[in-house]
């Protein structure tokens, strides 16, 4: 038989296992004027910064600030006005100013006939640091690869810069056989003056390219081949003999209209 416990010690539990949570917890009373927090664990004030004497009477809009989304907080209010529960993510700040994604549930809970809003609130930075610098990555993967350019009704020209890796060199190859089956193209041609090569540049990709192009009915041609890569190109007489490679974007030009 389970021992009844009295109201005090479920109480005390109820706010123990409250304070044990990862999840910040507070609860806002809105028949109250600006609708103000009663209550808050110590997850939440280690989250913030803030000690409970500085949060309780206050309304949570205390952590906003200037980064903020202010979309985001006009679909809190509209959740709150309706009574409807609501989850979102946004960028809060810490007491000390530091910022922090947090994850907002809000949900109305009525209890004797008064309604509150319990909001639990977990820290998920590391996450959005993480997609922020793949977004940023891709980005940089983006600028690095300029616009596939037509030259002519079958030729298409493509200028790298930078550095390759096989990263690059996939969303090269995605580019490229979209752009060919898109536009129709018999002739790609892929300048590399601006590359970076290095020892560990997989010069074997660019075979990979061309065989890509191939079945797809269209011919590459690597332009603006350099000392450096040609000796390269050299050293790996598998891919000289496999590539058409030229010193420039005219001189490959020129091949393509003698043929």
């Amino acid at each position: 038989m389970i021992k009844r416990i009295t109201d005090t010690v479920r109480e005390q539990l109820v706010v123990e296992m409250l304070n044990s949570s990862r999840v910040g917890t507070l609860i806002t009373d809105p028949s109250q004027e600006d609708n103000p927090i009663i209550q808050t664990n110590k997850t939440f004030e280690t989250m913030t910064g803030y000690t409970s004497e500085e949060i309780i009477g206050r309304n949570c809009r205390f952590l906003q600030g200037e980064e903020t989304d202010r979309a985001t907080v006009l679909k809190i209010r509209k959740a709150i006005a309706e009574k409807k529960p609501i989850t979102v993510v946004l960028k809060n700040y810490k007491k000390d100013g530091t910022l922090f994604w947090n994850r907002l549930n809000i949900r109305p809970v009525t209890i004797e006939n008064e309604l509150y809003f319990v909001g639990s609130q977990t820290d998920v930075s590391v996450q959005y640091r993480q997609i922020e610098e793949l977004q940023t990555k891709d980005t940089e993967i983006e600028q690095l690869m300029l616009p596939i350019m037509k030259i002519f009704d079958n030729v298409a020209a493509v200028s790298l810069i930078g550095q390759m890796s096989e990263e690059r060199f996939n969303l090269l190859i995605t580019k490229l056989s979209d752009y060919v089956h898109t536009n129709d193209i018999d002739h790609i041609m892929v300048d590399v003056t601006g590359l970076y090569w290095q020892e560990e540049t997989p010069i074997y990709r660019l075979v990979e390219v061309k065989e890509v192009l191939e079945l797809m009915g269209s011919q590459l041609y690597l332009t603006g081949v350099s000392p450096i890569l040609a000796r390269k190109l050299a050293e790996s007489k598998q891919y000289n003999q496999l590539l058409l490679t030229f010193a420039s974007i005219q001189q490959a030009i020129h091949y393509i209209q003698s043929q």
